[in-house]
Formats: C-alpha cells, sequence, structure tokens
C-alpha cells in the first residue's frame, strides 16, 4: 500500500470515526430519556444508566390522565405556526424593500443585526410591559407577536443574504413583462427562495416550540400554556417524578421526530443552502 492510498484510508476512518462518536454522542440523551420513561425515582436514582427492570406505561398514563401534555403540545404548535407564516412574510417583504433600494437601508440592516446579538433576558421586562399595556397578555395575538418580534432579526438576515445572490436580471425581465412588485416578489422571487425560507421555518418552529421563558411571562391562563410549561406540571414542591418527566419529554418531541422523517430531504437541503448563500 503507497503512502497515498494509507493517508486516504487514514482519513476515511478518521471522518467514520468521528461521525459515529458523534452519532452516539447526540442519541445518548434521547435514548437515556427513552429507558428513563419507563422507570420510577428509584430506578432512575438507583441506575440511571441500566435498562428497566420492566418495561411499564404508568409513567405515560399519567402524563396523558393528569397533566395537559396534549394542550401544551397543541397550543405550541399553534404558536409555532402563526409565528412562523408572520416571521416568512415580514422577512421576505423587507428583505424585498432592501433589494429595491430604501434610504439609510444599511443603517436600518445594523438595527436588526443589533436585534440578533441582544440577551433576550433584557427584553423580558420591557416586552413584558408593552404587553401588559395592550392588554395583549393570555391572547395568541400578544405570545405570537413576541415570538415574531424576536426570531425576525435571524429571519431578516438569512432572507436578505439569500435574495442579495438572486440575480437582478430577473427584476428587469419581469417589469419589461409588466409584472408588479407584488407579482414580482411573491411569483418570481419566492419560488427561488425556498431553501432559506425553509432553514427559517426550522429555526423558528424549534425556538417557539421549545419555549419557556416567555410563556411563562405573557401567559397565565393554564389553558393557553405551552408545552414546556405543562411539562413543570411533573414538579412539586416537595419532589419531582423524573419518570413521568421523561414520559413527558417523549412524548413532546415526537411531533419533531415525525416532522422530520417526513420532510428529512427538504429540511437537510434547506440548512445547507441557507448556510451558505448570499
Amino acid at each position: 500500500m503507497n503512502r497515498y492510498r494509507f493517508k486516504r484510508y487514514l482519513g476515511r476512518f478518521g471522518t467514520g470515526f468521528y461521525a459515529a462518536v458523534y452519532v452516539v454522542i447526540s442519541l445518548f440523551p434521547l435514548l437515556f430519556s427513552f429507558l428513563s420513561s419507563f422507570k420510577d425515582n428509584m430506578g432512575i436514582y438507583g441506575a440511571p444508566f441500566a435498562l428497566p427492570e420492566h418495561f411499564s406505561w404508568d409513567n405515560y398514563v399519567y402524563a396523558f390522565e393528569n397533566t395537559s401534555i396534549l394542550r401544551g403540545m397543541f397550543n405550541s404548535f399553534i404558536y409555532s405556526v402563526l409565528s412562523i407564516a408572520l416571521i416568512v412574510v415580514m422577512s421576505l417583504c423587507i428583505s424585498f424593500v432592501y433589494r429595491m433600494g430604501i434610504p439609510y437601508k444599511n443603517a436600518i440592516f445594523l438595527f436588526f443585526i443589533a436585534g440578533m446579538t441582544l440577551p433576550v433576558h433584557a427584553t423580558l421586562v420591557p416586552l413584558a410591559s408593552i404587553v401588559n399595556s395592550l392588554n395583549l397578555k393570555d391572547s395568541t395575538a400578544g405570545i405570537v407577536g413576541v415570538y415574531a418580534a424576536t426570531n425576525l432579526s435571524l429571519a431578516v438576515f438569512l432572507a436578505n443574504g439569500y435574495m442579495k445572490g438572486i440575480s437582478r436580471e430577473l427584476d428587469e425581465a419581469a417589469e419589461i413583462d409588466g409584472c408588479g412588485q407584488y407579482r414580482l416578489l411573491f411569483t418570481v422571487l419566492t419560488p427561488l427562495m425556498k431553501p432559506v425560507i425553509s432553514t427559517i421555518v426550522i429555526m423558528t418552529f424549534l425556538r417557539v416550540y421549545n419555549d419557556l421563558i416567555f410563556s411563562i411571562l405573557l401567559i397565565s391562563d393554564r389553558s393557553k400554556a405551552t408545552l414546556s410549561v405543562a411539562l413543570m406540571a411533573f414538579k412539586s414542591e416537595y419532589d419531582i417524578n423524573y419518570g413521568g418527566t421523561f414520559a413527558g419529554i417523549c412524548i413532546s418531541i415526537l411531533p419533531m421526530i415525525i416532522i422530520y422523517c417526513i420532510f428529512q430531504k427538504q429540511i437537510e437541503e434547506g440548512l445547507a443552502a441557507g448556510s451558505v448563500k448570499g
């Protein structure tokens, strides 16, 4: 075996070893949660990494019967869908305005970039004050508006960068054919931006669906609480039902696993294209 082939095989082995280690590290928390969901607290404390002595569905039954986890999943899903729709439309419109050219557009763009660097905890007090003054607490409009506002900066950054990479000759050709600005944006440019739109949808869904801070701050009505708040029902004043908590976690991540399995190709293409385009 010559030196070149040895280096090639060594590189393949290193890549494969790194991939295997990464897969194990990534899947271990999921596997640990799944196995722990069949144990009680004593089983988790006594042998956290061992297989359950017997697979009992008591924790799952408890999660369904004694908590509002299904309602929380539904609320989180609705908030995610509405926030995604609002963010996608706003980011496309803002990026299109940049493309057409407006005064001080660079300064405005820096304003959105600054929003990405602002710690979320620094916005809690002013956001709560604004929502309360507008009587939007415990309202879908209030929580969706906050989610859209806090995730819009990243969406604008991605959409604007991707739209810059689209040739302006398309705009000129569309205008010659009598295409107005609305048709130019939604029928010509938007179909070309499907990869970055997929990226925005994925990132926004993960952030909103798993949010806890804003849901606690802006929602006091239990019927409108999110999934993360529903999972807190397993914690009492003096104890935590860890088995039930892990069962609730497994139930909560099931929709994301199903969505990923169905749209795996679109998700991977969107992440790859959105990370390098523009």
